[in-house]
This record gives C-alpha cells, sequence and structure tokens, in this order.
C-alpha cells in the first residue's frame, strides 16, 4: 500500500469535524512546500542571472521565434 492510499483509507473513517482540521494542516504543508521550492529558486544565483537576462532579452525584443531555430 502507498502512502496516498494508507492516507485515503485514514481519510475515510474521521468525522468531517477532524477532517476538516486534516485539509487545514494538508494546506499549511502545501503551501510550506511550495515557499521552500521557491526559496530554492531564490537562491540559485546561476538560474536568477539566466532568468533576469532572458527578461532583458524580452525587454529589448531580442527573442527568436522557436519555430526558426528548431530545425538548425
Amino acid at each position: 500500500m502507498t502512502l496516498k492510499e494508507k492516507a485515503y483509507k485514514i481519510i475515510d473513517t474521521i468525522s468531517e469535524k477532524k477532517l476538516a482540521e486534516v485539509i487545514n494542516y494538508l494546506e499549511y504543508i502545501q503551501i510550506k512546500e511550495e515557499l521552500e521550492a521557491t526559496n530554492e529558486i531564490l537562491d540559485d544565483k546561476k538560474l536568477l542571472k539566466s532568468i533576469q537576462a532572458g527578461l532583458k532579452q524580452y525587454e529589448n525584443n531580442e527573442l527568436v521565434d522557436f519555430d526558426e531555430i528548431k530545425d538548425v
């Protein structure tokens, strides 16, 4: 049995009142995980420089259409 299957099985036995608490906690964990992923991206200086360079190219209309280079 996978962890998700185990969680679903347990959820089926929990009262609606307690289920609301479980949902709140799951949403908290989801937000925490999303923030951690965001912080990982923000801590990656090389990635941020690449994103900033791409935004600058976009602002300067220096982008190339993928169809123009896909067969090169």
